[in-house]
């Protein structure tokens, strides 16, 4: 499932961004007031109001202990991540993209937003002038960076940390959720599918980019789309021969992957000393990886397919390639 952080400046809308992904998703928003509720225990009025109010106290060490409410932030926020794997987990704020940086499972966005929207949302949302909400915006700004700079010793504007960065200027709260959500699922496909290998002994396959090998597999990938079926190309390696020293002499990457089905494919159009060789490979898959589900596409499969979709104007002889 996803873990998602969301860092955002002030009158971008990240906060009712994060609200709508969480009631989609049906989760709870791990916020600063919720961690103040939930992670120091029974707190007093007056350390509440201290670490509302600064950074600097976070170092401070809880009465009876040597341990500071940073090290039980920091504990707490990547306990829950680490405990996540059965649903998802928001983090809003607190420098989570930072402190959850390298953390597999983990998906940064930033929302921002140009001055001059962040200041006509200030002053809709508290009834204040453009000038009070350049004040209020230039305080809270200075705040949430001196925030994540002082627990984390980090910059939380550096782009590079963030995998989507969104900007409200001209997108709506729904479209930006629609993005993360998308953006999320993806990509914990691609993480379970690469933890996977060390449980099988697969290899990652995936790549950044996708490179099909000739235009029959670029043909069958239009096809899948247009049927609004997902799919990955190549992401796995399965090993099925190894000479007496372990090296590997034989494996095959199948072409497709379809997440919504379980199924791996592998096109065969070409001639029957390449059809036989590959049905061998189909059956050590079989034998060595129980439970993988693998199936060859046949050249009259393949063609059947294509002959269907022309029926129904989706493509044309000249996109038609036989090898």
């Amino acid at each position: 499932m996803a873990v998602i952080t969301i860092s955002r400046q002030n009158g971008s809308l990240g906060d009712e961004i994060a609200d709508a992904l969480a009631s989609r998703l049906g989760t709870t928003v791990i916020s600063r007031k919720y961690a103040l509720d939930n992670f120091f225990g029974e707190i007093n009025p007056g350390t509440l109001d201290r670490l509302n109010e600064s950074a600097k106290f976070f170092e401070t060490p809880l009465p009876g202990s040597t341990r500071t409410y940073a090290d039980i932030l920091v504990e707490r926020i990547r306990a829950l991540a680490s405990e996540s794997k059965d649903k998802d987990l928001i983090i809003l704020g607190m420098g989570g993209s930072v402190l959850l940086s390298g953390f597999p499972g983990a998906l940064h966005v930033r929302v921002t937003a140009s001055e001059t929207t962040r200041l006509n949302t200030i002053a809709r949302k508290y009834h204040i002038t453009t000038d009070e909400a350049s004040e209020v915006l230039t305080i809270a700004d200075r705040k949430h960076r001196k925030f994540v700079r002082t627990v984390y010793g980090k910059d939380i504007t550096s782009p590079e940390q963030f995998d989507l960065i969104l900007n409200t200027d001209r997108l709506s709260v729904d479209e930006c959720v629609d993005a993360i959500v998308e953006l999320a699922r993806k990509h914990d496909l691609r993480v379970r599918l690469s933890e996977s290998n060390e449980n099988t002994g697969t290899i990652d396959h995936q790549t950044r980019n996708t490179a099909f090998k000739n235009e029959t597999e670029e043909e069958f990938a239009r096809i899948l789309s247009m049927y609004n079926i997902e799919w990955l190309y190549e992401p796995k390696t399965f090993p099925v021969e190894w000479d007496a020293e372990g090296n590997v002499t034989m494996a095959i990457s199948p072409d497709f992957y379809l997440p919504r089905f379980n199924l791996y494919l592998e096109l065969t159009t070409m001639d029957q000393r390449y059809v036989t060789k590959k049905n061998k490979k189909m059956r050590l898959v079989r034998e060595l990886y129980p439970g993988t589900n693998i199936r060859i596409v046949y050249k009259k499969d393949f063609n059947e397919l294509v002959d269907r979709l022309k029926m129904f104007g989706g493509l044309s002889d000249n996109n038609r390639e036989e090898n």
